[in-house]
């Protein structure tokens, strides 16, 4: 009889373990269904606020005409609409889009945003559009860790900006990107005014089978 008792209490320890691990994955398992349901708020909430911002961008723009200025009204004022030729851009700055440092959009970003696709969606359903993204001439040393250089971050940013295009319904087949880096900057970089200026992202939109723009002589 004595010598079972290890044996009785190695089983009963084993028994125990089995449930503490049991109980532990019980566990895990719900915090995934409550980080499934978090997602799925958010998703949710974001969906909300872009049929919010494309309801007031096709209020602005009902019965008006394509004109630069009808069309800058309807997005926010911190994102700058021009032409070039044939193409339209909206020009947003960094710091409205990403933290310092950062490639991920935050919550300001994407009310922007949406008032970009919405414009798009009713005014150039069937232009190409390409994701441009640019940087100041500072070199990357606080977040080396991240980019290499200034060509890694400002691709990085066009192509978060891209996918997010995506998501709200621009064909992928419609879309591109470019990262020029510090390499063609709107005023020098001899001020940080400027340098801000400078950090920015472009989204313009061209014409399908627009010809090509000639290079300088």
């Amino acid at each position: 009889m004595l010598h079972r008792l290890p044996l009785l209490a190695l089983v009963a320890l084993l028994a125990l373990l089995a449930g503490c691990a049991s109980s532990e994955k019980r566990e895990l398992t719900y915090k995934d269904v409550e980080i499934d349901e978090y997602k799925r708020q958010i998703a949710e909430l974001e969906e909300q606020l872009y049929r919010k911002d494309a309801a007031a961008v096709q209020q602005q723009l009902s019965g008006k005409d394509e004109s630069v200025a009808t069309i800058q009204s309807a997005v926010d004022p911190n994102t700058r609409v021009s032409t070039r030729e044939v193409e339209v851009s909206f020009e947003v700055p960094s710091e409205v889009l990403f933290k310092s440092g950062s490639a991920q959009l935050t919550a300001a970003a994407k009310s922007s945003l949406n008032k970009v696709v919405a414009v798009i969606r009713e005014r150039f359903p069937n232009h190409d559009i390409r994701v441009v993204g640019h940087t100041d001439d500072q070199k990357i040393t606080r977040t080396k860790h991240l980019w290499q250089d200034n060509w890694d971050l400002s691709a990085a940013r066009a192509r978060e900006v891209l996918l997010y295009l995506e998501s709200r319904g621009i064909p992928a087949s419609r879309l591109g990107l470019a990262g020029y880096g510090d390499q063609r900057p709107l005023v020098p970089n001899t001020s940080e005014q400027n340098r801000q200026r400078n950090r920015r992202v472009e989204i313009i939109a061209i014409p399908p089978n627009a010809p090509r723009p000639q290079p300088a002589p």
